[in-house]
């Protein structure tokens, strides 16, 4: 990955209601879950709402613009 395109990885487990970018799609963290896992809200590419248990250092905070 390029150094432009680079982006920090959180340090710490993010409050709910936060929305940040995992992978190519932006999220909404509804919770904790097992371990070092938080449970996130996101549309899917084929327009799905679906909930997932992902780790919270794979999740990006997102920056001052969305698009």
């Amino acid at each position: 990955m390029p150094a432009s395109t680079r982006r920090t990885k959180l340090k710490r487990k993010p409050a709910r209601g936060t929305l940040v970018r995992y992978q190519d799609r932006i999220a909404e963290v509804m919770g904790e879950a097992r371990g070092q896992r938080v449970m996130i809200r996101s549309i899917h590419p084929d327009g799905q709402e679906r909930r997932t248990a992902v780790k919270w250092v794979n999740l990006v905070p997102l920056e001052t613009q969305l698009f």
